[in-house]
């Protein structure tokens, strides 16, 4: 029985579930663990989870879910797992365009926006299709899951191929552990002072997605304190107790999240 209660369009809040899984999200789990490497420095951002984009492209896997996906019937499935669902789609689909325009001999891409044309950005290309729906990595992030849950925890788990975003889970989320999968994303994001959040002699930075999507954490100083409630040190204790301090954010680096050679 899943535990969700959806309150309304874009109010949905992820609660418990039990029950069993309709979707197996076991291949994209496997080539996770194969192929991510974690804790790595690119330019001035530590503590990246990288792919190895290469090998994600020679492993039939990969392809498997991909088909997986596709296949999926959506009528089938509860609130809370289409949740899991949508963030595992928007991750796979980020690497499986990745991986289709190094397959056509296209050079190794820097970041993901060398993907954009004059008549589209990446964002707004058909990344793949989801249940028999084809979708860009833009309508699935506005519109299947910002557009239909009140979930700012969303920003965490979400990662769009480059240095500065959230780091790749190396795990496929899944219904029955999505509370404590995102809350440890949200920790883990939050405790990078290289793009999540840094505070040094009453400057606070942050990462430029808190000021992008303020409005989906109730605005700038309920991002802030979002953050901050996250973080559970004592500069957070430190922070609460102040009347104001000086807000930053951090320059977005869009350097892919290749593993090195």
């Amino acid at each position: 029985v899943e535990r969700l209660t959806p309150t309304g369009h874009g109010e949905r809040k992820l609660g418990q579930f039990s029950g069993a899984t309709v979707v197996d999200h076991q291949l994209w789990d496997q080539v996770l663990k194969a192929h991510l490497t974690e804790n790595v420095t690119i330019g001035d951002v530590a503590g990246i989870s990288t792919v190895d984009y290469a090998a994600v492209a020679s492993d039939g896997r990969f392809d498997q879910y991909l088909a997986q996906l596709a296949a999926v019937d959506l009528d089938k499935i509860p609130p809370a797992e289409e949740l899991a669902l949508y963030i595992n789609a928007y991750n796979a689909l980020t690497v499986g365009l990745i991986v289709a325009h190094e397959r056509r001999g296209g050079p190794a891409l820097a970041s993901i926006n060398e993907m954009s044309t004059p008549a589209a950005k990446v964002w707004d290309v058909p990344a793949g299709q989801v249940g028999g729906e084809q979708l860009s990595l833009g309508e699935i992030e506005h519109h299947k899951l910002r557009a239909r849950w009140n979930e700012p925890a969303l920003h965490a788990c979400i990662v769009c191929a480059s240095a500065s975003c959230p780091n790749l889970r190396r795990e496929a989320f899944c219904a029955a552990r999505l509370r404590e999968q995102m809350d440890e994303q949200v920790a883990t994001w939050f405790a990078n002072p290289t793009k999540g959040l840094a505070w040094d002699a009453g400057q606070l930075t942050l990462s430029r997605i808190l000021l992008w999507f303020s409005k989906d954490f109730g605005g700038r100083q309920a991002a802030a304190d979002f953050a901050l409630r996250a973080l559970g040190t004592s500069h957070a204790a430190e922070l609460r107790k102040r009347s104001s301090f000086a807000t930053r954010y951090f320059e977005y680096s869009w350097r892919i999240n290749r593993t090195p050679n």
